[in-house]
């Protein structure tokens, strides 16, 4: 028995590292290195050569010889793509985030509540040359730009009295990082119904953004307008607000929410 139990440890903890390793791969756009993987993941380096390396052989990551580093590789895409078409917030958001890029020419995301994170989940581009990119898939902190500003203006006094009990971590010069400015603000943004950031999340890059409720009231996430700041202080924050505030509205009641958010 004590063999079994040993070898089931084991086996399970071979498909730890390597799911931790292929959702490393997955969220470094321009690939990672063995070295840097096991460093980040504590894994090591010889178990990470022999896991990327199996997984090449899959199909599920490809390297790049001349950098040595390693990205998502064509089945991995294909998985992504299958239960992108399931993914109901994405079909959702998508003709609203086409409608706000038609009507700006700036991109627009759909973004999830996950637990205390935020996760952008859907987008549809402009085509402007320079664009606000931002990396899909990635876990952020609710308190980071106008996504997550607009998701915490969503949240019951609890729930938000909670995530503003850690610390909060500046991100540009004009990040707001005191517990009691992130309040104030968030009342300023419940009046508006919308969420503005200028450069809070990143330099030069700005953005607007307004919760979504689910059936059950429960903030489920934001739609978001991003740009580079220059573009978007051309145009009116209130109108872009307002616009992006009346998406999110038809989001919720896409999701089967028509009524108030959930206030406890």
């Amino acid at each position: 028995m004590e063999s079994s139990s040993a070898a089931a440890g084991q086996k399970s903890g071979m498909l730890s590292r390597a799911i931790t390793l292929l959702e490393l791969v997955a969220t470094h756009v321009d690939g990672i290195g063995v070295r840097e993987a096991a460093r980040r993941t504590g894994i090591d380096r010889s178990a990470v050569s022999r896991i990327l390396t199996h997984f090449e052989e899959l199909g599920y990551v490809e390297q790049e010889r001349e950098r040595g580093v390693y990205a998502a590789g064509p089945r991995l895409f294909s998985i992504v793509a299958a239960l992108r078409e399931r993914d109901s917030l994405a079909k959702a958001a998508e003709p609203l985030l086409k409608s706000l890029v038609a009507r700006f020419n700036e991109t627009c995301y759909a973004v999830a509540r996950v637990d205390d994170t935020l996760v952008y989940r859907a987008k549809v581009d402009c085509d402007n040359t320079i664009r606000y990119v931002i990396e899909m898939g990635k876990a952020f902190p609710l308190v980071s730009g106008a996504s997550g500003m607009a998701i915490l203006s969503g949240l019951t006094p609890a729930e938000r009295d909670r995530i503003l009990a850690q610390p909060i971590v500046a991100h540009t010069d004009s990040s707001l990082t005191d517990p009691d400015a992130v309040r104030a603000q968030i009342d300023e943004d419940l009046r508006l119904g919308y969420s503005y950031s200028p450069g809070r999340w990143v330099p030069n890059g700005g953005g607007v953004a307004a919760p979504f409720f689910d059936a059950a009231g429960r903030c489920a996430g934001a739609l978001t307008l991003s740009s580079p700041m220059d573009r978007l202080q051309k145009l009116s924050i209130d109108e872009v607000g307002a616009a992006v505030r009346d998406a999110a509205r038809r989001m919720s009641e896409r999701l089967g929410n028509l009524g108030e958010p959930a206030t406890s």
